[in-house]
């Protein structure tokens, strides 16, 4: 199996969609976005998929400070 190149690369993340369009799609409240960036360590744009999205937002959610 060839390697990708960088440029396949590139192009396979800017297919990804962005945290904020994510955060837009599943309702995530404002409170919520900003601490889930802090948390991951996500800036503005990062894109993720929507796995990793839901998975860092569960965790964030679900913290220690979950009752």
């Amino acid at each position: 199996m060839p390697k990708e190149t960088k440029e396949e690369v590139k192009e396979a993340q800017e297919e990804l969609p962005t945290i904020e369009e994510h955060a837009q799609a599943l309702g995530v409240p404002p409170w919520a976005f900003a601490g889930l960036k802090v948390y991951a360590g996500w800036a503005e744009g990062t894109r993720v998929s929507r796995a990793q999205f839901e998975k860092a937002l569960k965790e964030f959610l679900q913290g220690p400070t979950h009752r």
